[in-house]
């Protein structure tokens, strides 16, 4: 039975935007709930390079598995009918539905309804192109920015959306038992934040909610291999041995940080 204990780290964001590239990072955005964002999505590690054959895992909305097909009836938490899916609770970050707390861990959750709300009225939006991939990017009031690729929408096993738009989900749950909140993007108009059918299979961006620290569970078995993790709670390393390979920053090694130039 593995003993769970937890490590406290700070993490310092400073206005950086991906110092290196251990992903992922936290940018402070400036805004007024203390929230900050992530610079990729669940499952890839390219903040402003992700192509369309690499914006993250799809998932639909309290699953923590991609799958090849979506709709109803491969939903998990589907009761017989739209009207009738499972009650998992009407905010599921942080719960074992969370994908992005499953999957990344520490403090990283699914971004609520309100908080991608504040992302959309306190940032500055722009429709782009990075790396030849359509996005949004959000500039908040500290300057710093991210950039949200516009992925499409799963269902049936294909793509259903338009090619300018794209699909983020929230850990909130609508008025309408087959609905949650997500931020949708297109290059035009804008960001905006609306239900969509629960079974869809849509890409994640996580934050971490009004907090300055994460905390990292930790196994038996990561203590006794020494892992290594960016300030970010992130482990980057399995053991001390592999503390060579890693690029110029800062990293926790055994609760203390170690400092690579």
């Amino acid at each position: 039975m593995i003993t769970l204990t937890t490590m406290l780290i700070t993490f310092m964001a400073n206005g950086q935007i991906c110092p290196d590239n251990s992903h992922p990072h936290v940018i402070d955005l400036g805004l007024p709930s203390g929230t900050k964002w992530a610079c990729c999505n669940v499952d890839t590690d390219y903040p402003e390079k992700q192509s369309p054959n690499n914006f993250g895992g799809y998932y639909a909305w309290g699953e923590t598995n991609t799958k090849s097909v979506y709709d109803w009836s491969s939903y998990t938490h589907f009761g017989g009918s739209q009207e009738n899916c499972h009650d998992i609770g009407n905010n599921i970050a942080g719960t074992e539905y969370d994908v992005s707390h499953v999957h990344w861990g520490g403090s990283w959750v699914m971004p609520s309804q309100e908080q991608i709300v504040e992302l959309i009225s306190k940032c500055s939006y722009t429709g782009t192109t990075k790396e030849g991939v359509d996005g949004g990017l959000f500039t908040g009031p500290s300057g710093d920015s991210i950039f949200l690729p516009a992925a499409d929408i799963r269902w049936n096993g294909f793509s259903e959306c338009f090619i300018s738009g794209g699909y983020y989900w929230s850990s909130t749950q609508s008025s309408n038992s087959g609905d949650a909140y997500c931020l949708s993007i297109d290059l035009t108009w804008g960001g905006g934040c609306g239900g969509n059918d629960r079974g869809y299979g849509l890409t994640v961006r996580p934050v971490i909610s009004g907090t300055t620290s994460i905390i990292h569970p930790r196994s038996s078995a990561d203590d006794a291999g020494q892992a290594i993790y960016n300030i970010y709670g992130i482990k980057v390393k399995d053991t001390k041995a592999d503390i060579n390979t890693l690029s110029n920053g800062i990293y926790i090694l055994n609760g203390k940080k170690v400092v690579i130039k």
